[in-house]
């Protein structure tokens, strides 16, 4: 049965902007998580999100003056996995030395991120993206190593890649090249969270928690076909 859930949007713009949309009658809603890259007002990393600002911004809630602990990508993402500063998760820059996604990050700090709170709530849970930037490598467990607390998860291996990447699909590799739409990430992910929401069973009475993590590099952005002919980048 295809979902019929109203549920919380939330998304982040990595300025932890949340913007509550509507919420189910029970205690516990059910959640989509949007986490992009680079939305900087000052550098002007919202401008080409105006319909999305306009759909879901004006419908919601914004924190004009909300302000992240740390503009780096590994560590501002570990704080929003596990709640913390940097100075208590520890993971203080992108490399394996500075732990992110360190094999001793994943024994401290992962089992004890949002995740596995949600998962022992009763939440079904769902990734799909990018997660942390040394994730899925070799020496930090490869792609085999599925953090805690997910039922569903398509992990993208590494940093932000539009194309030519692997992913982690619940633990197995699976290797995408170049060719549209079957491999463009964003595609990908979309096409999985949708899959994901269609299974859940609103007569059912179970929870969902859905985070989508489409990849945005800080270089240059790749744009898709349909991209290219809608805003000619």
């Amino acid at each position: 049965m295809k979902m019929a859930f109203n549920f919380y949007i939330i998304t982040l713009c990595f300025l932890e902007t949340f913007l509550q949309i509507s919420a189910r009658s029970s205690d516990k809603p059910n959640i989509v998580f949007i986490l992009t890259d680079d939305q900087d007002v000052v550098i002007g990393g919202q401008t080409p999100i105006k319909k999305t600002m306009k759909l879901i911004g004006d419908h919601g809630m914004i924190f004009n003056n909300m302000y992240v602990s740390s503009p780096l990508c590994c560590p501002s993402r570990s704080s929003i996995l596990t709640g913390k500063y940097v100075h208590s998760h520890l993971a203080v820059n992108n490399s394996d030395s500075g732990n992110c996604s360190s094999i001793d990050w994943q024994k401290t700090q992962e089992t004890k991120a949002f995740p596995v709170y949600l998962h022992s709530q009763g939440y079904k849970t769902f990734f799909a993206g990018k997660y942390l930037n040394r994730y899925g490598f070799p020496n930090v467990g490869g792609v085999k190593h599925v953090p805690p607390g997910w039922d569903w998860w398509i992990g993208l291996v590494g940093n932000s890649r539009y194309y030519n990447y692997s992913l982690s699909v619940n633990g197995t590799k699976e290797s995408h090249k170049d060719r549209y739409p079957d491999d463009y990430l964003t595609d990908v992910i979309n096409r999985r969270a949708t899959e994901f929401l269609n299974l859940q069973d609103s007569e059912s009475g179970s929870i969902f928690y859905d985070v989508v993590n489409p990849s945005m590099p800080c270089s240059i952005h790749t744009c898709s076909t349909i991209q290219r002919q809608v805003f000619r980048c």
